[in-house]
């Protein structure tokens, strides 16, 4: 990791102001002309729910949509997942379930959706990069109470009538792009419904960063990230987690490699290696055969890795592969509140 002086550190912010800037710019004009309807966000014939966030990746996003689907269909809701199925094959409208059955692979879905498809039993998955027109198609099909609307706070194309917006506990001293992972500024967080404070257990989140966000939102709780007690692999079987007693090989392609190596550790699962990789990663055959390799020479146990990583890393046959899932938990008292939001 090569070394900066302060000098070299300063050079390095002025040569990103501009960007930043024209960034910021950009962020400002947009969100103020649908403020004042100058542009115009469009309404779906039935209720929408937004679950996103103000950062690039790493809030928990993925299965705080899972714990909402489903809370909400234990609530007697017909409830519906659009999402835009980042990195996907395919474009347009396309069916990743119809809550029944899986009708896509990983390819043509994207791997959150595809995830979600395997997870919701009764819960119709979609993905289409025009949010209102996947909206649209899911109306006429599966005629829903809710569509959750998958990272979409800034889609604001499509009218929602609940925004919820995540926000990792260990973030600190939120910056805007490019200077941090801000995708706007945090006074926009006005626009929520409600905020969450997610993964609250791994990592306190900043009392001060609390204080400012509950001055812009009146609904602000903290939820927590709980390793499950079965380990997941490919063909969807089960492992008690207990019967890991030995080291293990992690591998992870998510925006927060550091919670999931704090819950590997809650979950009592001795790592020797992390194969970190970025968000939503693709892994080539060069990166299975190296960790085949190290998962040999360390004579670990088990490879474990992420319900999202899990049908990407298929193809390291003959191994114990699993997936360790991770739930959602959120007070009682806050449960209610945030599902009478809706």
């Amino acid at each position: 990791m090569p070394q900066f002086d302060p000098q070299s550190i300063k050079k390095y912010r002025m040569l990103l102001w501009p960007l930043g800037f024209f960034y910021w710019l950009l962020i400002f004009w947009r969100n103020f002309f649908y403020n004042i309807g100058f542009f115009v966000s469009r309404k779906l014939p039935c209720k929408v729910v937004s679950v996103g966030n103000l950062s690039v990746g790493g809030t928990g996003k993925t299965p705080f949509v899972l714990f909402l689907a489903n809370t909400l269909k234990a609530k007697g809701m017909n409830v519906a997942v659009l999402s835009r199925g980042y990195k996907r094959k395919t474009t347009g409208t396309h069916v990743v379930s119809d809550g029944n059955t899986l009708k896509s692979n990983l390819q043509n879905s994207g791997d959150e959706p595809f995830m979600l498809a395997n997870k919701l039993q009764g819960i119709s998955v979609v993905v289409d990069e025009n949010r209102y027109r996947g909206g649209q198609f899911i109306c006429k099909e599966y005629n829903p109470d809710v569509i959750i609307m998958d990272d979409a706070f800034q889609h604001r194309r499509v009218f929602r009538d609940i925004d919820i917006v995540l926000i990792n506990s260990n973030h600190r001293r939120p910056k805007l792009l490019p200077y941090g992972l801000l995708r706007e500024p945090l006074r926009n967080i006005k626009r929520a419904d409600a905020v969450i404070f997610t993964k609250a257990n791994l990592t306190p989140p900043d009392e001060s960063l609390i204080s400012s966000v509950s001055k812009k939102c009146d609904n602000t709780f903290r939820s927590e990230l709980i390793p499950s007690t079965q380990l997941i692999r490919p063909d969807g079987t089960t492992k008690p987690l207990g019967d890991i007693n030995g080291p293990v090989v992690a591998v992870s392609g998510v925006g927060d490699p550091d919670s999931f190596e704090v819950i590997l550790e809650d979950a009592g699962l001795d790592y020797v290696h992390h194969f970190r990789h970025d968000d939503h990663a693709d892994y080539s055959d060069t990166d299975l055969e190296v960790i085949r390799e190290v998962f040999l020479s360390a004579e670990a146990q088990a490879i474990i890795t992420t319900e999202k990583d899990l049908a990407k890393l298929e193809d390291l046959k003959g191994l114990p592969l699993y997936a360790l899932p991770v739930g959602v938990s959120l007070k009682t008292d806050n449960k209610n509140q945030l599902i009478n939001l809706v």
